[in-house]
């Protein structure tokens, strides 16, 4: 299957969230039949730090949903789209997966919650972040997730196809954000699509990267804006010795066999 990852520029001007929704909508037009297309979280808000604005963009989700939604039945292809939203008078952060009819498959609320998100209002989710769409299992986790090793053994449980992560990391370290999406993929045995925001440094942010279950970054897009796409075969796995010498097993297998949650707590 095509997998692709958009990455805008985190604009800071006036109007930056118009022009970031026009420019992932230009992305969304040149989606393919088949191909998996993940966008940045935020696709409705993004480009702003100002918390009353921030909020003012909600008003556009149903607008950046609807476009989505109209695009994957128009194109038959998979949108993952993260929105800034309310769930009734609840504020969420949301990433919908949209199937190849345009419609709603499923839709995952970030867990972990920093602390401007929770000065802005936003409520976390339940935890649920699992689906299977076509045979194609599918995790989610939203930017800050992506720190906690609970939701990362959640998801191995699963043994999920791809992993679908929208993110915001605007300040975190480019080495950091590879070595979170390497050992993701890792751990889980899965194939990792992470679209972010470029800050146009080689220091950090950007990153929107793909990466193969054994942990190899297949794209990665730097500081650079636009997509990036690979052609894979995504029920691919790793497949590994358990131990010198040992069979051949599946990479999540040999460390499931190891767990030991019970030791520590």
């Amino acid at each position: 299957m095509k997998l692709t990852v958009v990455q805008p520029c985190f604009f800071q001007e006036d109007e930056s969230d118009k022009r970031i929704r026009e420019f992932l909508k230009c992305e969304m037009d040149k989606l393919e039949r088949d191909e998996i297309l993940l966008l940045p979280e935020y696709s409705n808000a993004g480009g702003l730090t100002d918390k009353e604005k921030e909020l003012y963009c909600v008003k556009t989700a149903d607008e950046m949903l609807s476009y989505a939604k109209k695009t994957a039945k128009e194109k038959g292809g998979y949108i993952g789209i993260n929105l800034l939203r309310y769930e009734g008078d609840i504020l969420r952060n949301s990433t919908y997966l949209i199937d190849k009819n345009g419609n709603e498959h499923y839709i995952y609320n970030k867990v972990h919650i920093p602390p401007v998100e929770r000065e802005l209002g936003v409520i976390r989710g339940k935890g649920d972040c699992i689906c299977t769409l076509d045979k194609i299992t599918f995790a989610f986790m939203t930017c800050y997730d992506m720190y906690y090793n609970e939701q990362i053994e959640y998801i191995a449980k699963y043994k999920p196809d791809i992993i679908l992560v929208s993110g915001y990391q605007r300040g975190e370290r480019v080495d950091i954000i590879r070595a979170q999406s390497k050992l993701l993929a890792f751990r889980t045995n899965a194939y990792l699509l992470r679209s972010s925001y470029s800050m146009n440094s080689d220091a950090k942010g950007g990153c929107s990267m793909i990466v193969k279950p054994n942990g190899e970054i297949l794209a990665d897009m730097g500081k650079n804006v636009g997509h990036v796409s690979v052609n894979e075969d995504i029920k691919w796995k790793y497949m590994r010795s358990a131990g010198y010498g040992g069979d051949t097993v599946r990479n999540d297998d040999f460390i499931n066999y190891g767990l030991c949650p019970e030791v520590f707590h």
